[in-house]
C-alpha cells in the first residue's frame, strides 16, 4: 500500500483540477498510429508498420505492439546494398548532450559473421557518427546453421564488425526459435534502458541532427536470403539529464511533485506494453515491464532527496 506524504497528495489534488503541463522529448513514437519523421533510403520500399511480438512469447504471442518494420523482408541483400531508415531532429540546443533509446527486433535468419552467408551487420548513426556498428546472429553451428556464425553484439557493450564473437542472441531481452524453418527466429535487443545494455548518447553540433538505422552486408557475403527482416521500436530521443537521474522524468534536475504527476499516471496504467503508456515507460525504474509499487520504492528515495545528484 501507498503512503504518500501531503506535499504528494497536495499535487494529486492539484491535478484533478488543472492541466498539468510536462516536458515533452525532442521526439518520441511507439509506431501505434505512424511513422511520423521517419524516411527510407537505400534498398528499402517505403517504410511501413507491422505487428510483432515485445516478449518471448514467438511470433503468435499475446503480447504485440506496432513496430517500424519488417525492414528488409522480401529485399534481396548484397554488399553494394543498404537497409537504411533516417529521422532528423530538431530544436535541438548546441553543445548539449542527448540520450537515443530504441528497441529493434531482429528477424529470422540472420547469419552474424558467418563466411560466406555474412556478415549480417547493422549499425546506428548520428550524424554519420556511428554509436553502434555491430552483427546480430540468430542461430548456432550446428543446432541452426551449418557455418559459424557468431554475433558481435553483446549485452554490456557494443563491438565492430571485426570481434570478439559470442554466441547468437548475446545480449538479447527476449528470443525466440519456432519454425517452420528460421521464419519464427528473433531477438528484440533495448538500447539505453533495460539492465546492462549501452546508454548511446551524442552531443548536438547544431540545432538538428540525422539519425540513421541502417542494415549492411559485410565484404564476405554473396547476397544472402530476403527472409530477414529487422524492426524499430519505442524511439526516443531526450536529455541525458533525465536518463542520469532515477524519477527526474521531466529532465529538469529535480525529482519533485510534476515528476510524481508524470509518475501516477503511469502506475495507473501499469502495463508498459499499454499503447496509452508513454514511450519507452521511463517511470518503470526496475525495468521488468510494468510500473509498480516496486517502482515506486526506487521512486521515494529521488522524492525526498528532491535534487538529483
Amino acid at each position: 500500500m501507498w503512503t504518500l506524504n501531503s506535499r504528494a497528495c497536495a499535487s494529486i489534488a492539484s491535478c484533478l483540477f488543472a492541466s498539468c503541463a510536462v516536458a515533452a522529448p525532442v521526439y518520441s513514437n511507439n509506431f501505434e498510429s505512424g511513422t511520423t519523421g521517419f524516411t527510407s533510403a537505400g534498398v528499402l520500399p517505403a517504410l511501413t508498420r507491422f505487428s510483432l511480438p515485445t516478449d518471448g512469447g514467438g511470433l503468435n504471442s499475446a503480447n504485440h505492439s506496432m513496430w517500424l518494420g519488417r525492414l528488409g523482408y522480401n529485399v534481396a541483400k548484397s554488399v553494394s546494398s543498404k537497409e537504411i531508415v533516417n529521422l532528423t531532429v530538431s530544436n535541438l540546443v548546441p553543445g548539449t548532450s542527448y540520450t537515443v533509446s530504441f528497441d529493434l527486433f531482429i528477424g529470422a535468419s540472420w547469419d552474424g559473421a558467418a563466411s560466406g552467408y555474412g556478415m549480417d551487420a547493422w549499425y546506428f548513426s548520428v550524424d554519420g557518427n556511428r554509436l553502434v556498428d555491430t552483427s546480430f546472429s540468430n542461430g548456432d553451428q550446428g543446432t541452426d546453421f551449418g557455418a559459424y556464425s557468431p554475433q558481435r553484439y553483446t549485452d554490456t557493450h557494443y563491438n565492430t564488425t571485426s570481434g570478439p564473437d559470442v554466441k547468437s542472441f548475446t545480449g538479447a531481452e527476449f528470443f525466440r526459435k519456432d519454425g517452420p524453418g528460421y521464419s519464427g527466429y528473433y531477438g528484440i535487443y533495448y538500447f539505453s534502458h533495460g539492465a546492462g545494455n549501452p546508454v548511446l548518447t551524442f552531443v548536438a553540433s547544431g540545432t538538428s541532427a540525422v539519425l540513421e538505422w541502417a542494415r549492411y552486408s559485410g565484404p564476405g557475403s554473396f547476397g544472402d536470403s530476403s527472409d530477414e527482416y529487422w524492426a524499430l521500436d519505442n524511439v526516443l530521443i531526450d536529455g541525458q539529464l533525465g536518463a542520469q537521474c532515477t524519477g527526474d522524468l521531466n529532465a529538469d534536475n529535480q525529482v519533485d511533485d510534476a515528476d510524481f504527476s508524470i509518475f501516477v499516471i503511469a502506475y495507473n496504467i501499469l502495463d508498459c506494453a499499454d499503447p496509452s503508456m508513454p514511450a519507452n515507460c521511463p517511470s518503470d525504474f526496475n525495468h521488468d515491464g510494468v510500473v509498480d509499487d516496486a517502482d515506486f520504492v526506487l521512486f521515494v528515495p529521488a522524492y525526498n532527496d528532491l535534487l538529483c545528484p
